[in-house]
C-alpha cells in the first residue's frame, strides 16, 4: 500500500494474529492494542426471484454482524458492527443496488472507553472506492479507501483506508500483506485509541458484496 506523505514520520505497526490461517474470531494485535474478545455472527443471505421469460431477476441481500472488545490505554472500547449489501442479478449480469441506495457496507457503534460511530459508503460512480465518516463527538474524521500500491502503475482494488482530518491524513490501515497500521505521532493517547478501534473494525471487515458474489457462484455450481 502506498502511504501518504503526511505519515512519513509514523512507524507502522504490524498486525499480528494467533494463527497463520485467518479465522474470523482470531485475536488481533498491533502496537499496544489488542482484542480481548471477537464474536462474529452468521451471515444471512436472502434471495427472491421475479420471473422474466425463461430466466429470472434475482433480488439478493446479505448481512453479517460482528462484535469486538479492544483493550486500550483508557479502558475497553467495545464495538457492534454490521456489514450489509444488496444486489440485483440477471443471468451473468449483476448490479450493486446497495451502493445506489446508499446502504453502508459497514457500520460500527462504539461504546465503553470511547463512544461514537463509523460507517462508509461505496461510490457508485467510481469503481473500487469507498468513503465515510467517523464521529466520536468532538472528534470527527473522514474515511477514504486506498487502491494505491507501491510500484504499481495504476489503481486496483481496495488495499486499505486513510483516516483524514480536513485535508491531512492522520492514520492509515493496510489490509494486504498481513496488515499494518500507521498513526500520526501528533495524535493524543485518546485519539490513538479511537483510531485503533476503527482500524480493528476495518481489519475484521469482509466485503458483503464479495460474499453475495461467492454465494451466487456456489448456487450456479450446484
Amino acid at each position: 500500500m502506498q502511504v501518504s506523505r503526511d505519515l512519513a514520520d509514523a512507524q507502522p505497526f504490524a498486525v499480528e494474529r494467533t494463527s497463520s490461517w485467518r479465522k474470523p474470531e482470531d485475536p488481533l494485535t498491533f502496537g499496544q492494542w489488542h482484542t480481548t474478545g471477537i464474536d462474529v455472527g452468521w451471515g444471512k443471505f436472502r434471495s427472491h426471484a421475479a420471473p422474466i421469460g425463461k430466466a429470472a431477476l434475482e433480488f439478493e441481500s446479505y448481512e453479517k454482524p460482528f462484535h469486538f472488545d479492544l483493550d486500550a490505554s483508557d479502558g475497553v472500547i467495545s464495538a457492534e458492527c454490521i456489514a450489509r449489501a444488496e444486489a440485483v442479478a440477471y443471468k451473468d449480469w449483476s448490479l450493486d443496488s446497495g451502493a445506489l441506495k446508499g446502504i453502508p457496507p459497514l457500520h460500527c457503534a462504539y461504546y465503553g472507553a470511547a463512544e461514537g460511530e463509523m460507517e462508509f459508503f461505496e461510490m457508485p460512480t467510481l469503481a473500487s472506492s469507498e468513503e465515510g465518516k467517523i464521529d466520536f463527538g468532538v472528534t470527527r474524521w473522514d474515511l477514504q479507501s486506498v487502491n494505491r500500491i507501491e510500484g504499481s502503475r495504476g489503481p486496483g482494488s481496495i488495499v486499505g483506508y486513510e483516516i483524514r482530518l480536513d485535508n491531512e491524513v492522520i492514520a492509515a490501515v493496510e489490509l494486504i500483506n498481513g496488515g499494518r497500521v500507521w498513526m500520526s505521532p501528533d495524535l493524543t493517547s485518546l485519539e490513538q485509541d479511537r483510531v485503533a478501534s476503527v482500524a480493528m473494525a476495518l481489519l475484521l471487515y469482509e466485503s458483503p458484496q464479495n460474499q453475495i458474489e461467492s454465494l451466487r457462484e456456489i448456487e450456479r455450481d450446484d
